[in-house]
């Protein structure tokens, strides 16, 4: 299982079996294509023109040095989603993506990528529809034959697609499910990243002093989670308390540290991960007490830590590719409707592994399949999870005049819970600097699965991606 209920669920005890507000209706209106262009040109002058307006003559040539060896490129993308079941606009997205990268000496860069999101519509994130953030910023800096890298990045571990195992380094954000591309759901965090070479080996070392958890979607929106595998139900007329979540707040103390070890050898691509990090999901620990007002549950979330031990591999054999990852967390703890145990949860191991197949046998076209699996090895009564639980995801992508126009679908299925997603898209580059997309989302299945539970939540989107 790859999500667990974030603090902010506990309040959805009360109103599990209620269904999320229909998304409201406006009539749609064609973003104006100056908007973006007007935001480039601002953001420009302000790196540029602005930046030196007020600094000293005899600084001006520095700055103007230092200036000539940066390279500003952008991102924009918009997004529109339209509800399958009520034509309803869901998403009317526009998302600006600078990244600024400055060489600093010979073998130094810093690299800034800022994102600002707006969207018309109050589905996704009510009450915050407009977004700015500072995305990543960091120093890249080689030491002998070392690369270092310091500030807010992303660190990717893991071979599998859709579903994550050892891709845990960053928490993610989850206001629109999965549906999102990783690198754009991964949430920075400030990290001292260093990889060293020994011999055949790569030494990678983490060192992650930055309390940032999952972002799971707002109650109200498109994407609450109310699955019963995910939200741990409560009897009907409970009182439910929710006490404030205990965070981690020491910088050093409470900093997360891995490391992993890589190499290649008889044509097998090898790692060995090990990760020492607080479970980026709060402990629903819980207290049942009978009053002559009723049943009151306090709930005390609190973030734990655990130890995680895994590897990848990866062979490619003809047209075949071979990959594999399997992960293992020491300190899991899921909860349990059992009014008897004590706290409300269970500690466990978990085991996760993915296997994946690739074949590219057939001109232009990628055919993959995976199966990922979770094992408790401590399940117990009443434990919202079943002890093991299995998915399987099928992908096709083929490409058609000359490699500009492509074709896919993805499936992700869930065995045990007999629900699931299809995610057919067709993409078309224009030209180097211009895609234009289709696609849809589709969930079903049983609606106390992960993917079923948005079976009212089917889309359809398009959008324009335009990089410069």
């Amino acid at each position: 299982m790859i999500f667990s209920p974030n603090a902010q669920y506990v309040a959805d005890y009360k109103i599990l079996n209620r269904n999320s507000p229909a998304s409201s209706g406006t009539t749609l209106s064609r973003p104006a294509l100056s908007r973006p262009v007007l935001v480039s040109l601002v953001l420009t002058c302000l790196l540029t023109e602005t930046a030196i307006a007020d600094v000293p003559v005899d600084k001006q040539s520095e700055t103007n040095a230092l200036l000539a060896n940066s390279t500003l490129t952008t991102r924009i993308e918009s997004e529109w989603a339209v509800l399958t079941n009520s034509g309803d606009t869901q998403k009317l997205q526009l998302m600006i993506e600078p990244e600024l990268e400055t060489a600093v000496g010979e073998d130094s860069r810093i690299t800034t990528i800022v994102r600002l999101r707006t969207d018309a519509k109050d589905n996704l994130s009510p009450g915050d529809h407009n977004q700015a953030e500072l995305r990543e910023f960091y120093l890249d800096t080689s030491i002998d034959d070392s690369i270092v890298i310091l500030g807010k990045q992303q660190v990717v571990w893991g071979k599998s697609d859709g579903l994550k195992v050892l891709d845990i380094v960053n928490p993610q954000d989850f206001r629109e499910f999965i549906l999102d591309d990783f690198d754009q759901s991964r949430i920075p965090l400030w990290t001292a990243n260093a990889e060293i070479p020994i011999n055949d080996v790569t030494l990678q070392l983490l060192l992650i002093p930055d309390q940032t958890y999952h972002k799971f979607a707002s109650t109200g929106s498109s994407y609450q989670f109310t699955s019963p595998i995910i939200i741990p139900p409560t009897p009907d007329g409970a009182n439910v308390i929710l006490n404030p979540t205990t965070t981690p707040n020491n910088a050093l103390q409470d900093a997360d540290a891995g490391f992993r070890l890589s190499t290649f050898t008889h044509g097998w691509d090898l790692t060995f991960n090990y990760l020492y990090h607080y479970d980026d999901t709060p402990v629903l620990f819980r207290d049942i007490n009978i009053t002559s007002t009723g049943l009151n549950i306090t709930v005390n979330p609190q973030y734990k830590r655990t130890h995680l031990i895994g590897g990848t591999f990866s062979n490619t054999f003809g047209d075949l590719t071979l990959r594999g990852e399997v992960g293992y967390l020491t300190d899991k703890y899921v909860s349990t409707t059992n009014p008897l145990d004590t706290d409300g949860v269970v500690k466990t191991g978990e085991l996760i592994y993915v296997l994946g197949f690739d074949w590219y046998g057939f001109t232009d076209t990628i055919l993959s399949t995976q199966i990922f699996q979770t094992y408790l090895n401590n399940h117990q009564t009443g434990m919202i999870r079943d002890e093991l639980n299995t998915q399987i995801t099928f992908f096709i992508k083929q490409d058609y005049m000359n490699e500009t126009l492509h074709a896919e679908v993805l499936l992700l299925q869930d065995i045990d819970y007999e629900d699931g997603m299809v995610r057919p898209k067709l993409t078309y580059e224009y030209n180097d600097e211009v895609n234009i997309y289709v696609g849809a989302d589709i969930f079903y299945g049983n609606e106390d699965g992960l993917f079923g539970q948005f079976k009212e939540t089917d889309r359809v989107v398009a959008g324009v991606v335009v990089g410069f």
